[in-house]
């Protein structure tokens, strides 16, 4: 059952149901306890051991159960974000301080870079750690015509293309399924530009440089034989649908 009426604005969230700044303050301090005779105190600590590493992702450096595991000039960060409709959420734990914060948002497409600069506010101001940001290298038109072209998951499309003397990316929910739903439907991502990083992995890992998804990483995958043929975005390997001649 949804927690909000058909049709309301962001009806029917993630497992239908919806909670405050409080409730997810409530779970960080279940987190950073002993399990309060609900879980054996190793079981959740379970939870914040990498049970996967993650390339080139803005939600971490790896996955813990339940958890997106970043290193924080060597502290444990353990946090969890997610959007729908024009929703967006952060919730990050460094239990090494006792510390949590949340930071909710509800409004696109600037919801998201809002949440971030919170969150960067927040570790600088309160535990002194100062995220470095990513600087890409200078443009490349050979490298980006390597990468030019449509992306596709089920429900949506992604495109990469040539803008001038820069490489853009747009995002946006498939025209068929808007089209097919009874309800107005969050605005997609326009182009905004993206950059490669140096002495990244094979060197095809990029980052969003502006607009709503500003700061997002991710790479574009090859197959065998050097072709690109996918790219992944907020943890969404996206298929490489169409090729730009």
């Amino acid at each position: 059952m949804g927690a909000f009426r058909e049709g309301a604005r962001a009806d029917n969230p993630g497992g239908g149901l919806a909670s405050s700044v409080s409730d997810l303050l409530r779970w960080a301090r279940f987190q950073l306890g002993h399990g309060d005779g609900v879980l054996p105190t190793p079981v959740l600590h379970r939870m914040r051991e990498q049970t996967i590493g993650l390339r080139a992702s803005s939600l971490g450096d790896g996955l813990g159960i339940c958890w997106f595991l970043h290193d924080l000039d060597g502290m444990l960060g353990m946090g969890h974000g997610g959007s729908g409709n024009g929703q967006f959420a952060e919730l990050l734990i460094v239990p090494e301080r006792d510390f949590a914060v949340v930071c909710l948002a509800n409004a696109g497409p600037d919801g998201y870079p809002f949440n971030q600069s919170v969150m960067r506010w927040a570790l600088e101001h309160y535990l002194g750690v100062v995220e470095q940001e990513a600087e890409p290298v200078p443009y490349d038109e050979e490298r980006a015509r390597q990468v030019v072209g449509r992306y596709e998951i089920d429900a949506m499309c992604l495109d990469v293309a040539i803008d001038g003397s820069r490489l853009t990316l747009a995002v946006d929910i498939k025209p068929e399924i808007r089209e097919a739903s009874d309800e107005e439907m969050p605005p997609g991502y326009p182009a905004a530009a993206i950059g490669f990083l140096a002495g990244a992995g094979d060197g095809d890992e990029y980052i969003i440089t502006e607009g709503g998804l500003k700061g997002q990483r991710g790479y574009f995958s090859r197959d065998d034989n050097g072709t690109v043929i996918g790219a992944d975005l907020a943890g969404r390997l996206f298929n490489r649908a169409v090729q730009a001649p």
